[in-house]
């Protein structure tokens, strides 16, 4: 039987692209710059609500976060809620936030702030980084939620941060937290929801 060549040569190219396809589609894919509670470097710059002098010039907005969750007989599913730069997120153990007739849906969202604004810390502690608010609603009744079952909290820090704060009114609190240098952020289990920063002392 008499075969064409030019055959041959398009079914050669078909089949080396066909295996160029299949070599990209699981190709592993380049680590991200930071990955949460551990990281790699170097790391993107510390996005500042208020920046000090000398971050000024290049400095870019802190970003927020926002969910809205639908809840089920048993409450909330799990869920982790993040800031658009990832400088803070809170994780939601399942059945974090219950049901509440009349409610089926709740609304989360982390808000930047300048620490500047808030209270003076507590003796000897230095505030590294923004403050973060966490609201968590019931959407409908517009009933603030309280936390069923505590949730985790991480906060990237620009300096050299060891523990968290949360400040109720004037009240300050201390939170006891793990620090991971690689992605500098420090992680705490909270009860309460609030604002919190980064600290040091």
């Amino acid at each position: 039987m008499v075969r064409d060549p030019r055959l041959f040569g398009t079914l050669a190219w078909g089949i080396l692209l066909a295996v160029l396809y299949i070599v990209i589609g699981v190709w592993p894919r380049p680590m991200p710059s930071r990955v949460l509670y551990d990281g790699t470097v170097p790391l993107p710059p510390y996005r500042w609500v208020t920046p000090p002098p000398a971050q000024a010039k290049n400095n870019q907005p802190a970003g927020a976060g926002e969910a809205v969750l639908g809840l089920g007989a048993q409450g909330s599913p799990a869920v982790a809620v993040s800031t658009d730069d990832d400088q803070a997120t809170i994780t939601f153990p399942a059945g974090a936030i219950a049901f509440r007739p009349g409610d089926s849906v709740v609304r989360i969202t982390i808000t930047p702030l300048d620490p500047a604004r808030l209270p003076p810390p507590p003796h000897d502690h230095i505030i590294d980084g923004n403050a973060y608010r966490v609201d968590v609603i019931y959407q409908g009744s517009r009933t603030p939620v309280t936390l069923a079952k505590p949730v985790t909290i991480a906060l990237e820090y620009p300096v050299h941060a060891t523990e968290i704060l949360r400040v109720d009114a004037a009240q300050w609190t201390v939170v006891a937290a793990t620090r991971f240098p690689a992605s500098q952020q420090v992680v705490a289990a909270i009860p309460r929801l609030g604002t919190f920063v980064a600290a040091r002392h």
